[in-house]
């Protein structure tokens, strides 16, 4: 196991890798596991930046020490169907079945994509974070009301730039805002933009304590996280899937 550093020094930057990976993804963009293996290519020094940032926050070092399993929460269904109507539980449990996902379902994808031995590099502390982000990804989606289709998953993933620094999702996020220009979708990239600045004036939802939050009103969460109203964000209203039965595939897939 690695010996927990101060800070890791950048990773090279696997450029044959995220170009095979994103030929893959253009042909199949339901193929997530592609999109793992794009972001881990790409992987670079922003995964320590975003670390050390998650780490410096009361917060991130409480959760550090504590190591909560928030996929195992997510996936007990029962315990958040015990919470009060109109609570971030309750509006994750309707997001979860609207699009037939599961807790899990990242996981498998993540599995499929990445290289088992390219955690090897990180420690238990850095493997963890890494983890929680991609469990917390579709309580984003919640927060922001980003569908889970073509669509929402390109506006989330620019909220999430906004957030933090991932070259290779940055790099999805840009295809997929060209691949609805080229669909004559012209207003597309400034609801792109609009979706990254809102997460850019949001506070740090990966340094939040949102399975202490679950049982909460979801307004009072996005009040507490700073998320502007999306009649604010998006007055034209939320965009859904401009193909029908396609999915970007960015982050997510159906279950098998």
């Amino acid at each position: 196991m690695t010996t927990v550093a101060d800070r890791l020094p950048p990773r090279p930057i696997e450029w044959g890798l995220a170009l095979r990976a994103t030929l893959g993804l253009a042909r199949d963009t339901t193929r997530t596991d592609h999109v793992f293996t794009i972001v881990q290519a790409l992987r670079g020094d922003a995964f320590e930046s975003n670390y050390q940032e998650f780490r410096a926050t009361p917060h991130g070092q409480k959760v550090l020490r504590e190591r909560p399993d928030l996929r195992a929460l997510l996936a007990d269904r029962e315990r958040l169907r015990a919470m009060p109507e109109g609570s971030l539980a309750r509006a994750y449990l309707v997001f979860m079945k609207d699009g037939e996902l599961t807790a899990d379902g990242l996981v498998e994808a993540q599995n499929a994509g990445v290289d088992p031995h390219a955690y090897l590099d990180l420690d238990e502390k850095r493997r963890y974070f890494g983890d929680r982000v991609r469990d917390m990804h579709d309580l984003w989606h919640v927060l922001t009301e980003y569908g889970s289709d073509d669509t929402g998953e390109i506006a989330n993933l620019w909220f999430s730039m906004g957030q933090f620094t991932s070259y290779g999702l940055t790099l999805i996020a840009f295809l997929g805002t060209l691949d609805g220009i080229a669909s004559g979708r012209f207003g597309w990239p400034r609801y792109c933009m609009r979706a990254y600045l809102r997460g850019r004036r949001a506070e740090r939802i990966a340094s939040a304590p949102l399975e202490e939050w679950l049982p909460l009103p979801i307004d009072e969460v996005r009040r507490r996280l700073r998320i502007l109203p999306t009649e604010r964000v998006h007055p034209e209203g939320i965009r859904f899937g401009y193909r029908k039965d396609r999915r970007m595939g960015a982050i997510r897939r159906r279950p098998a």
